[in-house]
């Protein structure tokens, strides 16, 4: 019967059928929001955070796991703001033709030592929840971990 009716309808008829299938198919896409890689960050989390629940069987463990998670989604949140604040704080010395070399080379060996904090930091929070999550359980989160990895970065690097 389809056959039928596609040999009816004619190739001019099909033609303008399958352009507006198309047309509407982009017009539905063309009213989605765009999420900022904030959001996207957030969402991964969260479905991080549920995967954990869902992975963990043990209360104390899930705890502790989505306690890491919730310290390093912070961590990241506040790398973000840092990193906002040092871009300001280099334009400030930037415009200013009084800055001197010194204050510059201050300013580069705060950022160091802050970086190498924030690095030490992250990397004590991943050692700490791999501890505590079983590898059987990690196989059914590391997509989830690494979606929200990936997610933190990009919105880190949008700043």
């Amino acid at each position: 019967m389809s056959e039928t009716f596609f040999r009816n309808l004619g190739f001019r008829k099909l033609s303008g059928l399958l352009i507006a299938a198309i047309a509407f198919s982009f017009a539905g896409c063309a009213g989605k929001e765009k999420m900022s890689p904030v959001d996207v960050e957030y969402q991964a989390f969260e479905d991080l955070r549920s995967e954990i629940r869902e992975a963990i069987d043990d209360s104390v463990r899930e705890t502790e796991a989505i306690a890491l998670v919730n310290a390093l989604s912070d961590e990241l949140n506040a790398l973000r703001k840092t990193i906002s604040e040092r871009k300001r704080r280099f334009r400030q010395l930037n415009a200013n033709y009084d800055t001197s070399r010194v204050d510059f080379e201050a300013f580069v060996e705060q950022v160091n030592q802050e970086e190498k904090s924030n690095h030490q930091q992250v990397v004590e929070q991943h050692r700490a929840l791999f501890a505590i999550i079983t590898p059987d359980e990690w196989a059914e989160i590391s997509k989830s971990h690494t979606k929200a990895m990936k997610a933190a970065i990009k919105s880190i690097q949008a700043i």
